[in-house]
């Protein structure tokens, strides 16, 4: 299995060298007119999805924050503006947002008072709308009070200001609750006394109570109910839990005692670490923690004392375990760490020193090292940050009050004014 990922990773790369090669500065057809840094705003956060980037800044109290976001935008989903498609400098998201997100082609967020919207893409019923090709470059109002509204680009999911739940959007292995149905196209309530909810292939929320419940895709158990089978209706994972979150065919959550556990998919260790299998049901982790991601075939997380730690697949360095060992036990990291995050074929974190350290597979220039070789141990970022976010094919973060991003940036998600690649990182102007 390990051989096979690391032989399509390489054929990975090299097609998309061959289609995206880097280069230097942007070409005079990528170049858009300068845009003195000063005029944006000290950012608090930043966040990356495919082909795409947002930063907000501080409203004020009570005001909500004001979001600029850049990259691709065939969809409309970063405003109506933007040449071919691209915006290639940061744009300001009309209103102020108590919270927001944009994810494939999709923006949805809550501003103040609660009014919720969606825009972009709509080919599966992701606004509310009835499914349609064409984009919608204007925020759409989503009826109700929100407190959330989560999308992966696909599937939407919302939580309302009294706890009830809702999903809408592809519906393709009941991800969206529906029944036998592709898409669903209006907002189905899937229960109440919720206060946060992920959507995806397989969605999860968690419960005032502690609950948590997945639903959609389960096909190597997912869902932890033992079955592999998916549906839309959700299903409890047994026990109390603090966070809950699915990647691919694997499960993982923190308990409120620190106790971790991961299901489901384990065919590189990354459920049960040093012991791969197909399929596993929940297993409690050693220790206690703070945070556990799953990133597929690689997992992250940090102890509550701070310690990371990543297992499973290492065949390009996604745990940072050093050449030579594809499939790794639970191998840990140096120092204390504050974030920590694993993508794909990548893994980012950011010390309680605000050192900032990535490594991986590389092939995107995700790493920020220079290169395009594979990175087996953590390479510290010049500089003190705040938090660094992985996409498939790019990465940025926070430095001060300034965003950095690097590797692919052939749609604009770099944020620097142009459509050309960088291998180290190059400031959001």
């Amino acid at each position: 299995m390990t051989r096979l990922l690391t032989t399509l990773v390489a054929s990975l790369a090299a097609v998309t060298a061959a289609a995206f090669p880097l280069v230097g500065p942007a070409s005079p057809t990528s170049a858009r007119p300068a845009q003195d840094s000063r005029a944006l705003p000290a950012f608090t956060d930043v966040s990356t999805t495919w082909q795409a980037s947002c930063a907000t800044a501080s409203g004020g109290r009570g005001s909500g924050d004001r979001v600029w976001c850049w990259g691709s935008n065939g969809w409309g989903a970063l405003g109506p503006e933007g040449t071919d498609g691209f915006v290639p400098r940061p744009q300001r998201i009309a209103g102020r947002w108590v919270q927001f997100e944009n994810a494939g082609g999709v923006s949805c967020g809550v501003r103040t008072r609660g009014r919720g919207y969606c825009w972009g893409r709509n080919d599966m019923g992701q606004l509310a709308r009835p499914v349609s090709g064409y984009s919608q470059p204007r925020p759409q109002r989503v009826p109700g009070r929100w407190r959330e509204i989560r999308t992966d680009g696909d599937t939407t999911c919302g939580i309302r200001t009294g706890g009830a739940l809702y999903c809408w959007g592809h519906d393709n292995n009941g991800q969206a609750g529906g029944v036998d149905t592709l898409y669903v196209v209006e907002p189905k309530r899937l229960g109440r006394g919720f206060t946060s909810v992920t959507p995806g292939a397989t969605s999860c929320a968690t419960g005032r109570d502690a609950s948590a419940w997945c639903w959609g895709r389960g096909d190597h158990n997912q869902l932890a109910n033992g079955n592999n089978t998916s549906t839309g209706v959700p299903q409890r994972i047994p026990g109390r839990w603090r966070t809950v979150a699915v990647d691919g065919g694997t499960g993982c959550g923190v308990r409120p005692s620190g106790r971790a556990a991961c299901w489901g998919e384990n065919t590189t260790g990354q459920v049960r670490p040093g012991a791969p299998s197909d399929v596993e049901v929940v297993r409690t982790l050693p220790g206690r923690w703070r945070d556990v991601d799953p990133g597929g075939p690689t997992t992250c997380g940090i102890t509550v004392t701070g310690r990371g730690a990543c297992w499973g697949w290492n065949g390009v360095g996604t745990a940072g375990a050093g050449p030579g060992t594809e499939v790794t036990g639970l191998h840990r990291l140096p120092g204390r760490w504050s974030e920590l995050e694993t993508l794909g074929s990548g893994t980012c974190g950011v010390r309680t020193d605000r050192r900032a350290w990535c490594w991986g597979s590389n092939e995107h220039g995700t790493v920020g090292n220079g290169s395009l070789e594979p990175r087996f141990t953590p390479y510290r970022q010049d500089g003190r940050w705040t938090t660094v976010r992985l996409a498939l094919t790019h990465t940025c973060g926070m430095r001060g009050g300034t965003a950095w991003c690097w590797g692919y940036g052939t749609a604009g998600q770099l944020g620097h004014g142009g459509l050309d690649n960088r291998l180290t990182p190059v400031r959001v102007r």
